[in-house]
Protein backbone atom coordinates (compact mmCIF):
# COMPACT_ATOMS: atom_id res chain seq x y z
CA UNK A 1 0.00 0.00 0.00
CA UNK A 2 1.39 3.43 -0.87
CA UNK A 3 2.44 5.87 1.83
CA UNK A 4 1.23 9.45 1.53
CA UNK A 5 2.39 12.43 3.56
CA UNK A 6 -0.07 15.19 4.45
CA UNK A 7 2.22 18.17 4.91
CA UNK A 8 0.83 21.58 5.83
CA UNK A 9 1.94 24.60 3.83
CA UNK A 10 1.73 27.84 5.82
CA UNK A 11 2.88 30.63 3.49
CA UNK A 12 6.59 29.96 2.99
CA UNK A 13 6.83 27.41 5.81
CA UNK A 14 6.21 23.69 5.45
CA UNK A 15 5.12 21.63 8.42
CA UNK A 16 6.23 18.17 7.36
CA UNK A 17 4.30 15.00 8.15
CA UNK A 18 7.19 12.88 9.42
CA UNK A 19 5.43 9.51 9.35
CA UNK A 20 2.87 9.57 6.57
CA UNK A 21 -0.04 7.18 6.28
CA UNK A 22 -0.55 3.97 4.35
CA UNK A 23 -3.55 4.84 2.17
CA UNK A 24 -4.90 2.82 -0.77
CA UNK A 25 -4.74 5.63 -3.34
CA UNK A 26 -4.56 9.38 -3.88
CA UNK A 27 -8.35 9.75 -3.85
CA UNK A 28 -8.45 8.29 -0.33
CA UNK A 29 -5.60 10.60 0.71
CA UNK A 30 -7.64 13.54 -0.62
CA UNK A 31 -10.69 12.37 1.33
CA UNK A 32 -8.62 12.09 4.51
CA UNK A 33 -7.19 15.59 4.04
CA UNK A 34 -10.68 17.05 3.54
CA UNK A 35 -11.92 15.27 6.68
CA UNK A 36 -9.03 16.71 8.67
CA UNK A 37 -9.67 20.21 7.27
CA UNK A 38 -13.33 19.94 8.23
CA UNK A 39 -12.36 18.82 11.74
CA UNK A 40 -9.82 21.63 12.22
CA UNK A 41 -12.14 24.36 10.94
CA UNK A 42 -15.07 22.96 12.92
CA UNK A 43 -13.32 22.98 16.28
CA UNK A 44 -11.95 26.47 16.90
CA UNK A 45 -11.88 25.76 20.64
CA UNK A 46 -9.17 23.19 19.93
CA UNK A 47 -7.35 24.53 16.87
CA UNK A 48 -7.94 28.27 17.13
CA UNK A 49 -9.91 30.63 14.94
CA UNK A 50 -10.49 29.39 11.40
CA UNK A 51 -9.20 32.61 9.82
CA UNK A 52 -5.47 31.77 9.92
CA UNK A 53 -6.17 28.21 8.76
CA UNK A 54 -7.84 29.55 5.61
CA UNK A 55 -4.43 30.62 4.29
CA UNK A 56 -2.93 27.14 4.76
CA UNK A 57 -3.08 24.08 2.55
CA UNK A 58 -2.25 20.41 2.58
CA UNK A 59 0.50 19.30 0.23
CA UNK A 60 0.09 15.59 -0.26
CA UNK A 61 3.34 13.94 -1.28
CA UNK A 62 4.55 10.46 -2.03
CA UNK A 63 7.55 8.80 -0.34
CA UNK A 64 9.93 10.50 -2.79
CA UNK A 65 8.62 13.91 -1.72
CA UNK A 66 6.85 14.64 -4.99
CA UNK A 67 3.84 16.91 -4.47
CA UNK A 68 0.88 15.01 -5.89
CA UNK A 69 -1.97 17.22 -4.74
CA UNK A 70 -2.50 20.55 -2.98
CA UNK A 71 -5.71 21.12 -1.06
CA UNK A 72 -6.35 24.61 0.32
CA UNK A 73 -7.96 24.71 3.75
CA UNK A 74 -10.30 27.36 2.29
CA UNK A 75 -11.87 24.55 0.24
CA UNK A 76 -13.02 22.81 3.43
Amino acid sequence: MPRYFLNIRDNDALIADPDGDDIPDLDEARTLALEIIHDILGRPNVYGAPGPWQARSFEITDEAGTVLLTIPFASG
